[in-house]
C-alpha cells in the first residue's frame, strides 16, 4: 500500500531529526520534495494541513516562520524513534 503525503514527509524530517552527521534539522521545501518525491502541489497542500490552526500539537514546525525552513515539530519529534524499525 502506497504511503500518504504526510506519512512521507514525517519519515523524511525524522530521518534528518535523527541523522548523526553534522547537518542541520531544518529542511527546505525543496529538499522534502526531493526525499519524499511528491510534487510542488501535493507537498504544499500536505504542509497547509499539517500546520493548520486546529493543530495544537504541530507536526511539523516552520522556522521563524518561513514556509521553507521545515523541521519536526512536537508532535512528531517524540514518535521519530519508531521510524525504521520495522524496515
Amino acid at each position: 500500500m502506497a504511503k500518504s503525503p504526510n506519512d512521507l514527509i514525517f519519515e523524511a524530517l525524522c530521518l534528518r531529526y535523527r541523522s548523526t552527521t553534522n547537518v542541520s534539522r531544518v529542511m527546505t521545501r525543496k529538499e522534502l520534495q526531493q526525499a519524499t518525491g511528491l510534487t510542488a502541489e501535493v507537498l504544499v497542500d500536505s504542509l497547509r494541513d499539517l500546520v493548520s490552526p486546529v493543530n495544537e500539537d504541530l507536526p511539523i514546525h516552520f522556522v521563524d516562520n518561513d514556509a521553507d525552513k521545515i523541521t519536526i515539530g512536537p508532535a512528531w519529534a517524540n514518535r521519530c524513534e519508531d521510524i525504521g524499525k520495522d524496515a
